[in-house]
C-alpha cells in the first residue's frame, strides 16, 4: 500500500491554508500514486484541534498527529495583537527551546521504532511510525519560507522546516508544492533554507520572484508553477446567495465591494504600532469612499486564529469601531474555503490583505486590489497574473494610493475581468503539466 503524507499541516481557521492543504490533496489524489494520504492534524488543545482541523475531518480528511507542537502551547494572549509581551516571549522561548532538544533528539533516532517508543508518548510513536511507513511527504503549497530577521527567526525557520528534516532523515522523498520564498535574513537562516532544500527531491515556487530569490540561494533553476488556491473548486450551492441575502445583500441589485484586512506586525521595522493603525486608517477611508460612491462594503474573515494575530475579526473590529454605515457590512462567519469562494465570487470588486482571498477572487473574475505582506507572494503572483499595478506593500499603504488604486480598477474593469478569463483559462493545463511532472518523481 502506497502512502503519502501532507505536512506541516491544516489550519481550518485560516481559510487560505485550509485551501492550499484541501488542494495539495486533491493535487496528490489525481496522481493516482497512493492509496492512502494523510494530512497531519494541528491544534496544542482539544478545542484548538477542533477548531483547526474539525472542517477538514468532516470532509473525510484522514489525520496525523502532530509532532511538533507550538511554542504558545494553546496559551494565545487575545490582547497581544501587534506587540507580544515580554513575559509572553520569555515564555515561548523556553518552550521552544525544550522542543528543539526534544525533537532533534527525535530527528537522530526516528529509524528506530524501539527508541522511539522507549523515549516518547504512544502517541508520538504511533506518529513516526505512520511517517516511516510512507513513500512520500508533500509541503503543502503556501508563502512561509521567509524571515526578515527578527530575534524568533532562527527558531520560526527550525519549526517550519521540521517535518522536512525528518521525512529525509527517515529516507523519504519529498517535494516542495509551489510556495513563496524570502527574503532569508536573520541568524542561521539562509544556511537552513541552503541545507535542507538540497535535499529535496523536488522544489516548486509559485511566482517567478521567488523563483528567482531561491534559485540565488541554491545556485539552481527553480521550477514555477502556480499556487494551488488557484485550483479550488467553489461551493456549488446556493449557500452563498442565501449568506448574502441574509446580510441583506443582493448582488444582482448592488455592486458589492469586498475587503479582507489583518493584524500585521510589521516584522523588521521600527514603527509598526504607527504602520498599524496608518494601514487601517486608510482601508476605512476607502471604505467611506465607496459607500458615499453607491458601493456596498463587504468586510470578510478569511482567517479567524488560532492567535490573536492571525485573527482577521481583530483588525474588523478596530476598523468598523464608532463607525456604522447601512452600506458597511461584516459577513462574521467561520465559512469552509470552498463557501467563501463561492461569496468572493459574487462581488463587484475585492481589496485584499490576505493573499488568497484575492486568489479566490482572482479565480472568480472578480477585480481585485492586493495589499501585500509577508514575503513575495503578492507582489509576484500579481506580477504573473498581469495584474502588478494592483498590488502594493502594506507598509507603503496611504488613502491616497487606495483611491488611486480603485479608481484605476474601475476604470479598467471590464478589461481586467476579460485578461482574467484568460489567464483562468491556462491553469488548468499548468495543473496537468504539474500532475505528470509529479508522477515522474514519485515513480
Amino acid at each position: 500500500m502506497r502512502t503519502a503524507i501532507i505536512v506541516p499541516g491544516v489550519t481550518d481557521l485560516n481559510k487560505g491554508d485550509q485551501a492550499l492543504v484541501w488542494e495539495t490533496h486533491r493535487l496528490v489524489q489525481d496522481t493516482n500514486c497512493f492509496d492512502q494520504i494523510y494530512i497531519v492534524s494541528t491544534g496544542d488543545t482539544p478545542q484548538e484541534r477542533e477548531l483547526l482541523c474539525g472542517q477538514s475531518e468532516a470532509k473525510g480528511y484522514q489525520l496525523v498527529e502532530t509532532l511538533l507542537k507550538h511554542p504558545r502551547r494553546g496559551q494565545h494572549n487575545e490582547a497581544e495583537v501587534i506587540q507580544e509581551s515580554a513575559v509572553s516571549f520569555l515564555r515561548l522561548a523556553f518552550r521552544a527551546a525544550l522542543d528543539f532538544c526534544s525533537q532533534w533528539f527525535l530527528l537522530l533516532i526516528c529509524r528506530s521504532e524501539s527508541l522511539v517508543s522507549f523515549f516518547y508518548s504512544a502517541k508520538t510513536a504511533q506518529s513516526v511510525r505512520q511517517f516511516r511507513t510512507a513513500e512520500v511527504l508533500f509541503v503543502k503549497g503556501g508563502g512561509f519560507i521567509h524571515a526578515y530577521g527578527e530575534k524568533t527567526a532562527p527558531y520560526l525557520m527550525w519549526f517550519f522546516l521540521f517535518y522536512v528534516r525528518l521525512g529525509k532523515a527517515l529516507g523519504k522523498k519529498v517535494v516542495f508544492l509551489p510556495n513563496s520564498y524570502g527574503p532569508f535574513l536573520g541568524f542561521t537562516v539562509a544556511n537552513q533554507v541552503r541545507s535542507v532544500f538540497a535535499q529535496l527531491d523536488k522544489v516548486y515556487a509559485r511566482e517567478a520572484l521567488s523563483a528567482l530569490k531561491l534559485g540565488e540561494l541554491m545556485g539552481n533553476p527553480i521550477p514555477v508553477s502556480p499556487d494551488l488556491g488557484f485550483y479550488l473548486q467553489m461551493d456549488a450551492s446556493t449557500d452563498a446567495l442565501e449568506l448574502l441575502k441574509r446580510y441583506g445583500l443582493d448582488p444582482a441589485q448592488q455592486k458589492l465591494v469586498g475587503i479582507t484586512i489583518r493584524p500585521w506586525r510589521f516584522p523588521g521595522l521600527s514603527n509598526p504600532e504607527q504602520l498599524y493603525v496608518n494601514y487601517l486608517e486608510s482601508v476605512k477611508s476607502l471604505a467611506t469612499q465607496l459607500v458615499e460612491s453607491g458601493y456596498q462594503v463587504v468586510f470578510c474573515n478569511q482567517s479567524i486564529g488560532p492567535n490573536a494575530h492571525e485573527d482577521d475579526r481583530n483588525a474588523i473590529k478596530e476598523v468598523l469601531h464608532n463607525w456604522s454605515h447601512p452600506s458597511v457590512h461584516w459577513i462574521d462567519e467561520n465559512l469552509p474555503c470552498d463557501v467563501l469562494k463561492s461569496v468572493y465570487s459574487h462581488f463587484y470588486a475585492f481589496v485584499g490583505t490576505r493573499f488568497h482571498s484575492v486568489i479566490f477572487s482572482l479565480t472568480s473574475c472578480v477585480p481585485s486590489i492586493a495589499i501585500g505582506y509577508g514575503g513575495n507572494k503578492a507582489k509576484g503572483i500579481m506580477a504573473d497574473f498581469n495584474m502588478p499595478d494592483f498590488t502594493i506593500p502594506i507598509e507603503a499603504v496611504t488613502a491616497e494610493k487606495l483611491h488611486q488604486l480603485f479608481a484605476h480598477l474601475e476604470g479598467s474593469h471590464a478589461q481586467i475581468q476579460s485578461q482574467l478569463a484568460q489567464q483562468n483559462e491556462l491553469l488548468l493545463a499548468k495543473r496537468a503539466q504539474l500532475i505528470s511532472e509529479l508522477k515522474t518523481v514519485i515513480g
